[in-house]
Parts: structure tokens; C-alpha cells; sequence
């Protein structure tokens, strides 16, 4: 293969800093944060750094440390990033079972190889191209294989699966574990080593199929697999982070099993060839030379590690990725490290915007925090709770109308209140004893609704921050709360099945909405023919004991309530949009989702009342997880968005309805310029 230089790599301008606007779906002018990281890795001079995400793969220069390009984006959700020797090429895969190659150079993917399946079981957790970069390999639970890929790209030559793997096989109680079933190239490329049982190591003879050794001294499950520089001898590590080299001609142990105290180790062969070994803890690192046991550095880690730690080819260098969003890289020559933000927040379970239509929150489970954006400048300007505040914060958030409280689930401890300006606690509301699925602002301000895990339902009073109501009706977790706009009812949706009107002031039941198998008059279904067909002759109700409305909206008149059901099972069936008269709580319309549509959970109208947007889940055979524009007096489905990668989780227009946000399981939240796609007179 021709040599080329990675300063060929296809990277963006120095100037062109603005990650925000890198490779967009159609529609979207911004995407705010940069998807889920997945695993970190280096390039073969350790020039530049791979950061597989839900959302694609980054390159980072590891001299600014800053972001030089994002390639992968047709579909994203990418478990690994790897360069080839050369760096001509990198290799992804993905939670779909494909194996990718893309050329540097351009970006651009050039071939392509599918395990095929819908099980996790499928996915790929390692890709490593061979040392003369004329092999690729590639594992996931219970299959390894290697291929020709320059020839035979999409047809493994070495295909080695295991019959009906048991996940705790592979699993030790107390330990940390990362990715299953490890693998391994010889330097000279003919040898390849892989997992065929829990505790079992083989090595193939990749040109004739031929197993040459069977290392079975194992103790506990394998993670990590490398083959020193000479070729003879083969290192592991398994589960309890116990090290081993063994002579692949005699199959036995060359040096004493090294154990560590950490969590999980890495392994690198310097080059001297003497074995590196980076062992791995809540709070710090351990260098040591395992051929001589001495430590050569311990340093303290900038957050708690996460299974995505490695270390350069030459083992001068390692990296670290934090669950605090923190990348730590570690260097010899210096013994010191640099850390830098990597913008890979958790999910966005939640999005708002303010009244001024120039800032968005979002909502994030965990660490992350509640935060602010300027959408102008596209950059964070607050995060609430403030960084020493923050505690384990749940997906829930609601701002009061005057755009000056933030509510926000803090898990088992309740519920507090931010004001946003100063950043000082306001309240804290303990009462749901598994912390809060739901919460909402009354459109006067004067109450909060909280719903949680189980039946509680409760009603605080805003001024004096005590609970006024407890409400007696679901059996089961209350997953939405919306409000009509006059403040004076609000709707609940529940897991059980149910969703109920109440009023605000006694707290009392109003009514259920009535949620009919079917309709009568079948004109009120929109939807493709053939499913109008198949669930109005109650084609779902096999389900009906399974299905729950998880998102329920008033539109801005109030003259209408959209509610979204579906059911955690059975994809591709009880997936509707619900739309009831609020007067008289009839079912006025039943939007059918189209074909590859599963869970349309997240709704919101757009300010005029005239459209409906639905965001649904990713399902197996699409790209992207569909996002619905649906025209509400007709009940036409307008406009598909085609952006996350992943489950969309909620949905917000801007004050003045020209822009949607969308939060999605991929960790981002996109930005949709809604001018194009809606009628002028509705802006």
C-alpha cells in the first residue's frame, strides 16, 4: 500500500472553529454538542486523536487540542475509531453491526461490511486494521473476523463465532469490564489472535485457517490482547486486571501474572520492547514497566475514568476520557498531562426555550447540568446547578413563565428551584421517594406539578414552597404533565395506561380521556391506507395492555390535546398521535405514524397552533430517527427531519415559532430553521 502523510488528513481550517455548523442534516443550522463519546484512540504517530461518538467520529489535533474535523454522520452510533498504519484510512464500528472504512483524505466512506441482525449481540466493540494494513478484524460478542478488505470487502476470509455465548461467562462480579472479546494482529500480519471461550485465547494462521496455540491459563475473563514487536510472545489482561505474557510457541507463561489494584489496565509495548502497563482507578493512574515491576508514574486523573482509556502505539503516551466530559492526555517525556473539554455531554432528555427566543436550555441526565445556550454566538453561557452544586440531576426540568425560575429533578433528593440569574437555590421540594418523572410550571406561575416513579402526584404552592395537593388516580409512573393555557387544568399521562384531567385550584379529577380501541368513523384516521386499514380492525389491540401515552400537549388555544402512544414492546405497532377535543374530550383525529416509525414521544405545537412536530425513536434499518411536521387542520404530514442518529427525546419551538430545537439520545441537541417548511402567516 502507498505511504501517504497524515498532514494529508482531510481537516478543516484553523479558522474554521465553529463546530456547531460541521456536516448538518438538511434543515438544521446548528447542533449543540458533539454526541456521546464512545471510545478515544490515537493516531499511529499520535498527531491526532479519534473520538467515536453517537453522532460520528471527531479528529482532534493534539496540539491545540481542538476539534479538526467530523466525518461518520450519515448514521453515527460508532463504538470505535481506528487509524490504519499509515493513516490513509480509519476504521468504525458501529451499534449496528457495520464495519466502515473511511479514506482520510476526503471523508468518505469506501467500503463497507454488515454482520447483519437486530441484537446487541451484533454490534462491533473492536476494529484493527493488520500491521501492513492489507487485513481488517473486527469483534463483538461471540464473533471475530477478518477481512481481505481491499479485495474481498465485504466477505470475512477468517470467520470465527462462537455457538450461543452466555453474557455472564464474560462477566466477574466486582470487576470493571469493558469490551468484550479482544483482538490482536502478529507484526507480520499472519498471525491473529482472538477470544473462543471466557477464559481462552487461540491464535489463527490467517492465510492458511490453521490454529497454531491455545492459551488456556486464564483465570477470568479477557479484555485486552497484544502481541509484543517480535512476534513471540502474546499479552493479556483479563477481569480483576491480572496481566499476563505467554510464549506462543510453547503456549506457556514467560513472566510472572502481574496483578493490579485498579480498576482495568492497558497495555503498550515502549520502544524498547519492555511492556507497559497503565493501571487504572476511580481517582488516579499507575505507570509500570511489567518486565522489571517498577513503577515509572502515578498522577491523578481530572475526573472518574471511563473504559475509554489508551495508550499511543509506542506506549508514550495514554489517554484518558473522564465521565465529567474531561479528555486527559498523559506524555513520557514530560510525566505531566493536559486536559481539555471534549463537549460530549450526556443526553439531552429536555428542551426550552426563553421568552427572549435568544436562549436555549437543555436538559441533561447526570453531570452535565442543566444548560444555556446563545443561540447567536452558539456558545454555553450558563449551566445551572453551578458546578459545585451539582448533584446527580434526573431528565426533568420546567421553567416558570417569567423566564426566572428553573425547577429541576435532583434524583432521590427532590426537587429543586433555581433562580437563574443569581444561581441561588430558591427551594428544595423533598417528597416523591424515587425522584420526579415529570414536572411543570403553571402557565400563572403559582404552581408546580410533580409526578414520579409510581402513583405520586403532587401539587406545590409557589409562594410558600409547600405541597398543596396530593392527587389520587394513576397506579403507575406519571411520565407527562401539560397545562391548558388559562392555568386553571392540566393533563397527566401514566404509564398505566391512562391520562386524566384536573383541576389545578381542588386538585380534583376532572376526567380520564377516553382512549377508544378503535374509531368508528374511520375518516378520522390519517395515515398510510394500509394501516389505517389494519388498526381500525384492531389490528393493536393484542398490545392494549402493554400501551401508555408517554407525552401529552395542549395546542396554544387550548382547544386541543395530543397525546403519544405506544408501548415499550412490539415495535412497529400501537405508535400513534392522539388528538382530543378538550371541551368535550372526544378524539378528533388519530395521526398513524409511517412505516419504520416507533414511539412518537416527543410532541410540541408551534406557537400559531397550526402544526403538531412528533419525534420518534431510532428503530433497526434506519439512519436516523424520523422527526414529523403534521399540518393540524388537515392532519397531512408536511415536512420528515432526518437528523439524530438516535431516540428524540423532546421537542421546542422558539417564542416567535422560527426555530425548533430537538434533543436526542445521540447527546445533541439540533437547531431547524422552520421558516422553509412552514406556512409565512403562521411566523
Amino acid at each position: 500500500m502507498e505511504n501517504r502523510n497524515p498532514s494529508a488528513l482531510a481537516l478543516r481550517p484553523l479558522d474554521d472553529t465553529d463546530i456547531t455548523t460541521w456536516e448538518l442534516p438538511e434543515g438544521a443550522i446548528a447542533r449543540f454538542g458533539q454526541g456521546i463519546r464512545l471510545d478515544v484512540e490515537f493516531s499511529p504517530d499520535a498527531r491526532y486523536l479519534s473520538v467515536a461518538t453517537k453522532i460520528g467520529f471527531w479528529l482532534y489535533d493534539m496540539e491545540t487540542l481542538k476539534p479538526r474535523a467530523l466525518m461518520g454522520t450519515e448514521r453515527g452510533m460508532m463504538n470505535v475509531a481506528t487509524f490504519s498504519h499509515d493513516s490513509r484510512w480509519i476504521a468504525t464500528g458501529d451499534q449496528d453491526g457495520i464495519l466502515k472504512v473511511w479514506d482520510t483524505q476526503n471523508g468518505q466512506c469506501v467500503t463497507r461490511a454488515d454482520w447483519g441482525g437486530t441484537e446487541d449481540r451484533n454490534v462491533i466493540l473492536h476494529a484493527h486494521f493488520s500491521p501492513d494494513d492489507q487485513y481488517l478484524a473486527a469483534s463483538g460478542f461471540g464473533h471475530s473476523a477478518v477481512y481481505a478488505w481491499h479485495t474481498e470487502p465485504n466477505t470475512p476470509i477468517r470467520d470465527y463465532k462462537l455457538e450461543e455465548p452466555k453474557l455472564n461467562d464474560y462477566r466477574k462480579e466486582g470487576a470493571a469490564y469493558d469490551k468484550y472479546f479482544p483482538i490482536a494482529f502478529s507484526p507480520n500480519s499472519n498471525l491473529f489472535a482472538y477470544v473462543s471461550a471466557p477464559e481462552t485465547v487461540t491464535i489463527a494462521n490467517i492465510n492458511t485457517g490453521e490454529d497454531i496455540a491455545c492459551l488456556t491459563g486464564h483465570t477470568n475473563p479477557l479484555h485486552t490482547l497484544l502481541f509484543a514487536p517480535c512476534g513471540q510472545y502474546l499479552a493479556s489482561a483479563s477481569l480483576g486486571t491480572t496481566v499476563q505474557v505467554w510464549d506462543i510457541q510453547s503456549e506457556s507463561l514467560i513472566m510472572t501474572p502481574k496483578s493490579c489494584e485498579g480498576n482495568r489496565v492497558r497495555l503498550a509495548y515502549a520502544p524498547d520492547e519492555t511492556l507497559r502497563v497503565a493501571d487504572i482507578y476511580e481517582d488516579k493512574v499507575e505507570i509500570w514497566d511489567a518486565s522489571s515491576d517498577k513503577k515509572l508514574d502515578t498522577f491523578n486523573t481530572v475526573g472518574a475514568p471511563t473504559s475509554n482509556v489508551r495508550f499511543s502505539i509506542d506506549g508514550t503516551k495514554l489517554v484518558i476520557a473522564s465521565s465529567n466530559r474531561k479528555i486527559q492526555i498523559w506524555e513520557e517525556d514530560t510525566l505531566a498531562t493536559k486536559s481539555f473539554f471534549s463537549g460530549n455531554r450526556s443526553a439531552p432528555f429536555s428542551v426550552a426555550f426563553m421568552q427572549d427566543n435568544k436562549t436555549l436550555i437543555s436538559g441533561h441526565y447526570g453531570g452535565s447540568g442543566k444548560v444555556f445556550w446563545n443561540i447567536k454566538s452558539r456558545q454555553v453561557q450558563q449551566i445551572l446547578p453551578p458546578e459545585d452544586k451539582r448533584r446527580t440531576a434526573r431528565k426533568c426540568m420546567t421553567l416558570s413563565p417569567d423566564d426566572q425560575l428553573l425547577a429541576i429533578d435532583v434524583g432521590d433528593s427532590g426537587i429543586q428551584v433555581w433562580h437563574i440569574e443569581s444561581e441561588e437555590l430558591v427551594a428544595e421540594l423533598i417528597a416523591h421517594e424515587h425522584g420526579s418523572y415529570a414536572l411543570s410550571f403553571s402557565p400563572t406561575g403559582e404552581y408546580i406539578v410533580s409526578g414520579a416513579r409510581g402513583e405520586e402526584l403532587y401539587i406545590w404552592n409557589v409562594a410558600r414552597w409547600q405541597k398543596q395537593h396530593t392527587l389520587i388516580g394513576h397506579t403507575s409512573s406519571i411520565e407527562s404533565i401539560a397545562f391548558h393555557p388559562d392555568g386553571k387544568r392540566f393533563v397527566t399521562a401514566s404509564r398505566d395506561g391512562t391520562a386524566l384531567l384536573w383541576n389545578i385550584e381542588t386538585g380534583e379529577q376532572i376526567s380520564p380521556l377516553p382512549l377508544p380501541d378503535t374509531l368508528e368513523d374511520v375518516s378520522l384516521y390519517r395515515g398510510e391506507p394500509e394501516e389505517i386499514e389494519r388498526v381500525s380492525k384492531g389490528g393493536n389491540l393484542q398490545w392494549k395492555e402493554y400501551q401508555h401515552i408517554q407525552s401529552i400537549v395542549f395546542s396554544p388555544c387550548g382547544n386541543w390535546i395530543a397525546g403519544g402512544l405506544g408501548t415499550w414492546i412490539a415495535d412497529g405497532l400501537n405508535n400513534e398521535i392522539r388528538l382530543w377535543d378538550t371541551e368535550t374530550l372526544e378524539t378528533r383525529m388519530i395521526f398513524l405514524q409511517p412505516k419504520g416509525c416507533i414511539r412518537p414521544w416527543a410532541l410540541t405545537f408551534s406557537p400559531c397552533g397550526k402544526y403538531l412536530v412528533s419525534g420518534a425513536w431510532w428503530t433497526w434499518g434506519l439512519d436516523k430517527a424520523p422527526i414529523h411536521l403534521w399540518e393540524m387542520a388537515t392532519g397531512e404530514l408536511r415536512h420528515t427531519f432526518w437528523g439524530h442518529a438516535s431516540d428524540v427525546q423532546d421537542l421546542a419551538f422558539t417564542p416567535d415559532g422560527e426555530l425548533l430545537a430537538s434533543g436526542s439520545y445521540d447527546g445533541t441537541v439540533l437547531l431547524w430553521d422552520m421558516k422553509t417548511f412552514m406556512d409565512p402567516s403562521a411566523l
